[in-house]
């Protein structure tokens, strides 16, 4: 039912912890301009969301729900030679009925993402609920050709602009507002640069079946990418071992008359043999409308992973795909789809962004409008929107919970408005 958002319910904890980071987060706030390579962001964001009648956030009492949320992450790095440490102590607070609709929802069991918690729930009562955690802390090595680099981190492979079928590590949903930090995971990193441009990346990934397991082999990451040019061709290979199965990739980008196109083909194999063929194709190009800067793109997504029935209920999905939906690789559940965007600078400081979705097996489509207005060199401000339409029985219109089912996993219409100040 939760396939647009997922929540981290952090460990308990002693209360001279949740007092001691509290204490962090303040001192952290008010030193960190003084301080020697600590830096970071602040951001507020009021949001709200409203669904239709038949949908389950009505049937559970908020047909219209809302949020106040404030989000600090405090960034320090120290470097010395060819090492780097890097930490990220991450603080969200949330208040309002979005924080009771959550509750009521239950919550959903979900695989661990990552090996160690590094989270606390601080507060979950009412209609407030904050946590703290740890989500960047690594320790990285440089000299010449290698990189290495150990710990909680953040890892992006594939080209898509909408969709992400080669990124295998906590890829951002469509319609994510906020994509400027990745949820850090624990992992190995290593990556080693060819003479002749190439470079080859290696990962390992990390995870318990349980949180507090052991590592489990069907649960863990194991992969290697390999990218090289070939004249004006861009070619990337990716071979992984991913939650038990394994996964295939090529990717191929390169220009055509301005534009930047890329393709990527991403089959995946059970141990069965079994197979998914997940691809993709964009293309953007950099443009003038109206007088005004613009760049444009359009792209084509076949989920391989998809139901290929029309208004599947949400417990008759396949089992491959709903457990991509349960831990966050995937967020569609049907197999092919338009998405297209612009960003239109219509001034300096002000830039428009509408996107679309469109789902073209059953054409409910998702609306996501967005402008961010720079109010000086370290404060913005941001107002989105998410606009989903199409019959009941659809992706976006809702589908049901489950077959015969009246009641419909709706997306909510929302509106965010989020000030960010970077310090």
């Amino acid at each position: 039912m939760e396939r647009w958002c997922r929540m981290t319910v952090g460990n308990g904890a002693r209360p001279w912890v949740h007092k001691a980071a509290a204490a962090l987060a303040i001192l952290g706030l008010a030193g960190s301009a003084a301080a020697d390579g600590l830096h970071g962001r602040l951001a507020v964001t009021g949001s709200g969301a409203w669904t239709p009648a038949d949908s389950y956030d009505t049937a559970l009492g908020w047909p219209a729900s809302g949020a106040l949320t404030t989000d600090l992450r405090l960034q320090w790095q120290a470097a010395q030679g060819p090492w780097t440490v890097d930490l990220h102590y991450h603080l969200t607070a949330e208040t309002g009925s979005a924080v009771e609709l959550a509750r009521a929802r239950g919550a959903t069991a979900v695989p661990p993402a990552t090996y160690f918690d590094l989270s606390t729930t601080l507060t979950d009562s009412g209609r407030t609920r904050a946590m703290q955690q740890i989500d960047r802390l690594s320790l990285s090595y440089a000299s010449g050709p290698l990189v290495v680099k150990l710990g909680r981190q953040a890892l992006t492979w594939g080209a898509g602009q909408v969709f992400h079928p080669m990124d295998l590590v906590d890829p951002f949903a469509p319609e994510a507002t906020d994509t400027e930090y990745k949820p850090g995971v624990d992992m190995a990193y290593l990556q080693w640069l060819l003479p002749d441009g190439s470079d080859l990346q290696a990962v390992w990934v990390p995870r318990p079946e349980v949180t507090g397991g052991p590592v489990s082999p069907d649960a863990s990451t194991v992969a290697l990418h390999y990218r090289r040019d070939f004249g004006a061709l861009g070619t990337t290979v990716l071979l992984g071992r991913d939650h038990g199965d394994t996964t295939l990739g090529l990717g191929l980008s390169g220009s055509l008359g301005g534009a930047a196109w890329n393709m990527e083909v991403v089959p995946t194999w059970a141990d069965d043999g079994t197979r998914w063929t997940s691809a993709l194709a964009n293309i953007s190009t950099a443009t003038t409308l109206a007088g005004r800067n613009a760049t444009v793109f359009a792209e084509l997504y076949l989920n391989g992973f998809g139901a290929t029935t029309n208004g599947t209920a949400l417990d008759m999905l396949p089992p491959a795909l709903a457990a991509r939906l349960a831990r966050g690789q995937l967020y569609a559940t049907s197999r092919h789809y338009l998405a297209a965007g612009m960003t239109l600078e219509w001034t300096p400081l002000v830039t428009l962004s509408p996107g679309l979705v469109l789902n073209l097996d059953d054409g409910s489509a998702l609306f996501a409008p967005s402008l961010h207005w720079s109010l000086s060199d370290i404060t913005a401000l941001d107002i989105s929107a998410s606009v989903p339409t199409g019959r009941t029985g659809t992706e976006f219109g809702g589908l049901p919970l489950t077959t015969g089912a009246t009641t419909y996993a709706v997306p909510p219409k929302s509106v965010d408005l989020r000030f960010t100040w970077h310090f």
